[in-house]
């Protein structure tokens, strides 16, 4: 084994604004049934502010506990190398994408190992969703290209949920609306979602004035319009809302001005980090959206192979998209250590990421 330290980022529960990096011993070595993975490679987004935001109420916090009542661990998505193994099947150097603590190591008790990975067994996170605990080896992983690491830990964990969103709107027929407004329309989870619902149905950006020209230029809206001109749309249009910002005085005005409203489905907070609160609004009451749902019903539906089918045809041609160098969607920005990933997260929640940037911080081995 390898692993000669040991360090984790840690945040406020309560505080998001606080976090501080931790030294920890060295690992010991994995017992019977158990294997060590080394995470050198994740992304940060403002996907990572919403598990943070809603730590409490959809249980993130619990998927990798601290030992500490007002600590916790962000989750990230990223990739990671086998560093010790006492599991059949699993080797030294194997190397694995998947939902990793932004730490230098992560104890787990593979079940279920295959070509294609496996699934952590332990027990404390049997009772949360199943999707979060799956482990994909890369060596087989059809989404998998060595040199478009840094794209997949950023895109892959958000275009799943674009991809299911997307689906998800279109298997209820778009709840009978003809357009679709997407708030914090920069944000790389909203174009994405724009992007899989394509021409089927109308699809409108809501952004801030300084991110207008980077919505419109980046081909995944029929429409860009930015807050203030929320109130020129026609109100008589049967309308669904997809809430990307959490932002609860522009759901209102959404609510208040959309008289034909089908849907309001809430997906991140990308503009804010309190907690949904009951509000009293006209038409039809804001529900949560949670992908692991649409994505077990798909693959009970289509099976994992049909399911996998599908995303991989979406993944392929949205990448394609991304890569397409007149929109210049996209900047890596890569950051060393967990010291440069606390500062990232800060940035994110302060809204100081231009929509353009997307970070990845490397984890020395």
């Amino acid at each position: 084994m390898s692993l000669q330290s040991a360090r984790r980022l840690l945040v406020n529960k309560h505080d998001l604004t606080k976090s501080r990096v931790e030294e920890q011993a060295p690992p010991a070595e994995p017992a019977a049934g158990e294997a060590l993975l080394a995470p050198d490679l994740f992304s940060l987004t403002t996907n990572n502010v919403t598990y943070a935001a809603y730590g409490e109420a959809m249980r993130y916090w619990e998927f990798f506990p601290t030992g500490e009542d007002e600590w916790g661990q962000v989750p990230v998505w990223g990739f990671a190398n086998v560093v010790a193994s006492k599991v059949e099947g699993l080797s030294a150097g194997d190397r694995f994408y998947g939902y990793f603590p932004p730490a230098s190591v992560l104890r787990v008790q593979p079940v279920k190992v295959g070509d294609h990975g496996f699934r952590d067994g332990t027990a404390h996170r049997q009772p949360l969703p199943p999707a979060y605990n799956q482990y994909f080896r890369c060596q087989h992983d059809p989404l998998y290209t060595p040199d478009s690491e840094a794209f997949q830990a950023i895109y892959r964990p958000l275009f799943i949920t674009s991809f299911t969103l997307a689906d998800f709107l279109a298997d209820n027929d778009w709840f009978g609306a003809e357009r679709v407004l997407l708030s914090s329309a920069s944000s790389k989870t909203a174009y994405g979602t724009a992007f899989c619902i394509g021409d089927a149905v109308e699809t409108i950006g809501l952004t801030s004035a300084p991110n207008r020209e980077f919505v419109t230029g980046s081909g995944c809206y029929q429409r860009t319009l930015i807050y203030p001109e929320l109130e020129s749309l026609d109100a008589k249009i049967p309308t669904l809302y997809v809430d990307f910002s959490g932002d609860r005085e522009l759901r209102s005005r959404i609510h208040h001005h959309c008289s034909q409203l089908k849907h309001s489905c809430v997906v991140g907070s990308a503009q804010t980090v309190e907690l949904p609160q009951k509000q009293e609004l006209p038409g039809p009451p804001p529900k949560f959206f949670f992908a692991p749902d649409q994505i077990g019903k798909r693959i009970g539906e289509w099976g994992p192979q049909g399911f996998g089918e599908q995303l991989g045809g979406a993944w392929s041609r949205f990448h394609a998209h991304v890569d397409d160098a007149q929109r210049d969607l996209l900047e890596v920005v890569e950051g060393q250590g967990l010291e440069d990933a606390r500062q990232v997260f800060e940035q994110l929640l302060a809204g100081r990421v231009p929509p353009r940037d997307g970070h990845v911080i490397r984890l020395d081995r």
